[in-house]
């Protein structure tokens, strides 16, 4: 029965060149896939689709002769028996046509046969450009004797053998010429060479290539097994496709091991981009995707973007594993990491306020749109001072490329040599815990132990990497240039932070209570550390509000409860600092806060002349009873016998006589008044002595003078001296200048006038 399709069209569909061939369209796609054929689309019958159109010139040579002897046929039953002349006019162009496709197919297959040359190994494009170069020899030759094409081989083959034609050494070489050159050995190169091109003529070109002896369903079912588990072994597959052949009914047996090894071998090297794909699609972007243009193209000014991202550390710290966060310049590639415990909004707000004051405002931020990076507070800080917040897409680290490109430096460059490094994948992780067990094994007791970094002391290594190698090497985004040199080369104008106080609000309060505290004998205790600073001196037991920095956890920037900023304590330890010198430090400057206080509290004293209120309350308090008589109140007589008895007692002890003698004056006689006199000097000198010592400086004896105003005592010397001083003060206080008086300590205690009594 023939066939319904038209043989003498150029272009076939896979439904079409299925019913020529007697087998499926899918066999027919499966291989034009698997060969590469060329083919144009074109609207589809329905739903707006479209198909594929396969030239005749390109399929297969068995194909072509198959389609070509249908044509003939369906030529020869068109033909009537009756017109003879058009029957030859008929043949003889379809002849014409055919060797039109024959030269087109031959044009076709040498390019084909050029393009596989050109993805061959070197050795083997060069043993096929040695058989080329012996049949360009042959051609050269027979076309030189004028001989016949086989006599021309012949002579040929004998000349080579016989040294009359000698071959360049890498010729032989390179075509495996071991023995005599044959006539067949030419031939199968010509051969080959017309039906595969400049590749045909390598050694081994097409030999079992794409041959396999499983079964299409058979390929199928160790597809889907490696693309669903990517490791599968090879008894595994063996298993699964013994078990399907059976449940399936299928009539053929399952090849050896080694023909399921070598084809799932080669179909996972052919499509290791799409496994990849399917299975990390992570990786997948960042080998495989295209990466069209660059981003940094429209980028001309410093500051102009800036770009941030946080990774995993690959490094154990003594704290446990941090993440670090970064920041870059993308003009300059100039960048800063912090590393924190997580990456959290308050950390990544340390570091863009660390960039912030160190860089200048950027125009713009981009960053992924994580909840980190679109906390409340850096969304206010970002509005306020202008900068554009550039969102990316979510799963998309090729809008930020260049801070991924630099924690990929970085992870590779210094933190792969640092105790601690845990590895960059799985594997290696692996294997650094199995090589770390092994050395647990082989230790010793009193072995050393290796003591991880700490947090403090990563960041110092991180910053040292980045000023002394990351910024000073070359960068092939920037055209060879350093970053430390683009920095430099900009001149213009960089906005800059003026108040730094405007970005506290990207710090943190400390740990516990909202960051409260209570400035102590010993500062401000946050985190175990003890912070100090000289103006806290004035504000022992105040209670401040506490802001830490992630990015400086040396220091913590105190606030007073009013919200007044006071000042930035710093951690002596830290800073390798020693805590008794700071203390010490601290400890002057408080008396010396302390001993302006008193000295302002003995000021106020003074003007407020405290030491006169108990004398003013009482003068108060007794005007107001200057106009209040007590009336008098109804008495009695009250006696008891006990009462009698002690009077009677009494009287018979003194005598009623010796009290009326009692009752009138006494006149002592002279002498004893002498005495007494002298005594009473004695006494009023010692005083005055002791009050000597006791009065050292000008606030002492203003303070002498008021007692003795007090209980009445004081003298007219003493109280000008009051008052002078008190003059003093009142003008001291505009211009500073020492006092100075005429009236002398002696003058004031009254030795002047006791030692000129005592000269009389």
């Amino acid at each position: 029965m023939g066939s319904t399709v038209d043989c003498t069209k150029d272009y076939f569909t896979a439904l079409e060149l299925a019913e020529l061939m007697g087998i499926s369209p899918r066999a027919v796609n499966k291989r034009a896939n698997r060969e590469g054929w060329p083919f144009k689309l074109v609207d589809g019958r329905a739903r707006g689709g479209k198909i594929k159109l396969f030239r005749r010139a390109v399929l297969p040579v068995e194909w072509q002769a198959r389609i070509a002897s249908l044509r003939a046929a369906q030529a020869a039953a068109s033909i009537a028996p009756d017109s003879p002349e058009l029957a030859g006019f008929t043949a003889a162009r379809n002849y014409l046509e055919d060797l039109q496709r024959e030269a087109e197919e031959k044009r076709l297959i040498k390019e084909r046969g050029l393009a596989a040359f050109a993805a061959l190994p070197e050795a083997r494009k060069r043993s096929a450009e040695a058989c080329y170069e012996i049949l360009q020899m042959k051609d050269a030759f027979i076309a030189a004797g004028g001989f016949k094409p086989s006599q021309g081989i012949a002579l040929f083959c004998a000349a080579v053998n016989e040294g009359r034609v000698a071959l360049p050494d890498w010729v032989a070489e390179a075509a495996y010429l071991t023995g005599k050159l044959c006539p067949a050995t030419l031939y199968r190169w010509m051969d080959r060479y017309e039906k595969c091109g400049m590749a045909g003529l390598a050694k081994d070109y097409g030999k079992n290539a794409g041959r396999t002896l499983l079964t299409p369903d058979m390929q199928d079912f160790i597809k889907a097994m490696i693309a669903e588990h990517p490791h599968v072994s090879l008894p595994k597959l063996m298993a699964g496709l013994t078990a399907r052949a059976k449940t399936a009914g299928w009539q053929e047996e399952v090849p050896a091991p080694h023909v399921v090894y070598n084809y799932a071998r080669r179909w996972r090297r052919e499509n290791r981009v799409g496994l990849l794909s399917l299975h990390n699609p992570d990786e997948s972007k960042s080998k495989h995707a295209f990466a069209a243009g660059n981003v940094s193209e429209n980028v001309f000014r410093l500051n102009q973007v800036w770009e941030s991202d946080a990774t995993p550390g690959d490094i154990m710290l003594a704290e446990g594993r941090h993440t670090v966060i970064g920041m870059i310049d993308v003009w300059s590639r100039r960048p800063k990491v912090l590393v924190a415990p997580s990456s959290k909004a308050e950390a990544i707000a340390a570091l863009l306020r660390r960039c912030l004051l160190d860089w200048g405002v950027p125009e713009v931020l981009r960053t992924d749109n994580g909840k980190d990076f679109t906390a409340r507070h850096m969304e206010r800080v970002l509005n306020a001072l202008e900068i554009e917040h550039d969102l990316c897409a979510p799963f998309t680290p090729e809008q930020k490329p260049h801070i991924e490109r630099f924690f990929n430096t970085f992870s590779h460059g210094i933190v792969e040599l640092l105790p601690g490094y845990i590895g960059h994948t799985v594997a290696e992780r692996k294997a650094i815990e199995s090589r770390k067990s092994f050395a647990d094994r082989l230790m010793k007791k009193g072995s050393i132990v290796e003591v991880k970094l700490t947090a403090r002391e990563f960041q110092a290594i991180c910053d040292r990497w980045i000023d002394a190698v990351y910024m000073h090497n070359a960068h092939d985004g920037l055209k060879g240039r350093k970053p430390a040199d683009m920095v430099r080369s900009w001149t213009e104008p960089v906005r800059k932070i003026q108040e730094e106080r405007a970005l506290d609000v990207l710090l943190s309060p400390a740990p516990l209570d909202g960051g409260w505290r209570t400035i102590n004998k010993k500062g401000i205790a946050v985190n175990n550390r003890h912070y100090l600073n000289t103006a806290m001196a004035a504000y022992a037991d105040e209670r401040v509000q506490v802001l830490t920095d992630p990015a400086d956890l040396g220091s913590v920037y105190v606030f007073l409860s009013s919200g007044e900023f006071l000042c930035v304590a710093t951690c002596p330890e830290w800073y390798g600092i020693s805590a008794a010198d700071q203390a010490s430090v601290i400890k002057a400057k408080q008396k010396e806060v302390l001993a302006e206080q008193r000295k302002e509290y003995r000021k106020l004293i003074r003007e407020q002349k405290i030491a006169l209120v108990p004398e003013e309350i009482l003068k108060y308090r007794e005007s107001l009873l200057e106009n209040v008589e007590e009336l008098p109140k109804k008495t009695e007589a009250y006696t008891t016998p006990a009462l009698e008895e002690a009077a009677i007692a009494a009287d018979k002890r003194d005598g009623v006589t010796n009290r009326e003698a009692l009752a009138g004056p006494i006149e002592l006689p002279p002498e004893v008044l002498a005495y007494e006199e002298r005594q009473k000097k004695v006494v009023d000198l010692q005083e005055k002595r002791r009050a000597r010592r006791l009065l050292d400086n000008d606030m002492d004896i203003y303070f002498w003078i008021l007692d003795r105003i007090k209980d009445g005592t004081a003298t007219e010397i003493q109280k000008q001296w009051k008052k002078e001083y008190e003059a003093w003060q009142d003008g001291n206080m505009k211009r500073p200048r020492p006092f100075t008086t005429r009236i002398g300590l002696a003058e004031l205690l009254g030795e002047g006038e006791e030692q000129a009594n005592s000269g009389q």
